[in-house]
């Protein structure tokens, strides 16, 4: 292995995972400072101490490409305030040799983000969002939201009403996939193994009509999927093989399936993007001289741009669950603009 390679690789990542701690520290701190308010109202000191532990694998997650830009951002500026990226360049060294070990960092990061996002996060989000419901929210553990059942070729979707009653919708479909019924009830019940509905319509493919109608006041379906089968489980609870198959049933089930199709493809995506950031951060704060000038406006634009980066992810993130945008290409979305920009800028740097 070069010595250069050591040098710049072990530089690069000590300054992240400084980074990383600083980052870390202050959210720890603001956190504590939010939750301290509701101590002795149902969050005791030991809660909130195992909450701040539990948040901080989904930081790291979250954040990892930000302590990527920003630790690589330092090191860089720090080479070109020693002069030191002179030395590099005066040896005719080219791009490729300082980027290979500053991506090969941004290679571990986004590995380590995958690997949390995967194996960590989706156990610790669980809990976390149980403390925040039952003892700072000071809600039940558990309400059902909108579920999805599957029985056979039948797929429910059911809508909590008062009581145990729900807004009944059932898709039956063949082993080809194709639907074959569909019964919407405007209340049903659970009971002894079958569905009461009430208020029933009933729609069937025909070849002649197109579509064929019919109206109950009443409708039993007997299915062994009841109302406390399955609960709508939320995409930050699940991993990639979770989702997937997930998505692959509400597709069956002619449902929508946007938010598990954006937190699919964003498991991906984020850990991608450190990969860019570092390829922004060489654009922007890689210099001969040593100007404190260029310096800090590399290190102001790295910044701000990284703050753009997560305003963008939100926005799409809402443009996805809103379906005004695919949730696949609301996901890359980030990725795509910001690192088409950062390879724009590396280019022209190196007057390609």
């Amino acid at each position: 292995m070069p010595v250069i390679f050591r040098w710049i690789f072990s530089g690069c990542m000590s300054r992240s995972l400084f980074t990383m701690a600083v980052l870390l520290s202050i959210y720890l701190i603001i956190e504590s400072f939010d939750k301290a308010r509701h101590l002795g109202s149902g969050l005791t000191s030991n809660l909130m101490i195992e909450y701040m532990l539990l948040k901080v694998p989904f930081m790291v997650s979250e954040f990892m490409p930000i302590i990527a830009l920003v630790g690589s951002s330092v090191y860089l500026i720090e080479l070109s305030r020693h002069h030191e990226m002179v030395a590099v360049r005066a040896a005719g060294l080219g791009i490729n040799k300082l980027l290979t070990p500053l991506l090969t960092v941004a290679m571990l990061a986004a590995m380590l983000s995958f690997a949390i996002g995967e194996w960590i996060t989706p156990t610790t989000n669980e809990r976390l969002d149980t403390i925040e419901r039952v003892h700072i929210q000071h809600k039940e553990a558990q309400k059902h939201g909108i579920q999805w059942l599957k029985d056979g070729h039948r797929f429910f979707r059911l809508t909590p009403l008062t009581g145990e009653n729900f807004a009944l919708s059932m898709l039956e479909t063949d082993n080809q996939g194709s639907w074959v019924k569909r019964i919407d009830g405007s209340k049903a019940h659970y009971a002894e193994g079958a569905w009461q509905l009430h208020n029933v319509h009933i729609s069937t493919p025909s070849s002649h009509q197109g579509m064929q109608m019919q109206q109950h006041d009443t409708y039993t379906i007997t299915s062994t999927a009841g109302p406390e089968a399955t609960e709508l489980p939320k995409p930050r609870h699940m991993g990639v093989s979770q989702l997937y198959h997930y998505i692959q049933s509400l597709e069956h089930a002619g449902l929508s399936n946007s938010a598990y199709n954006y937190a699919l493809h964003k498991k991906f995506s984020g850990p991608l993007s450190c990969l860019l950031m570092v390829i922004l951060a060489a654009a922007l704060c890689l210099h001969s001289g040593s100007r404190n000038t260029n310096a800090s406006w590399g290190l102001i634009l790295t910044i701000a741009l990284g703050l753009c980066y997560y305003i963008l992810g939100n926005a799409s993130y809402l443009l996805a669950n809103s379906e005004h945008l695919p949730a696949s290409f609301a996901a890359w979305l980030p990725s795509l603009v910001f690192g088409g920009f950062a390879l724009f800028l590396l280019l022209k740097k190196e007057g390609h």
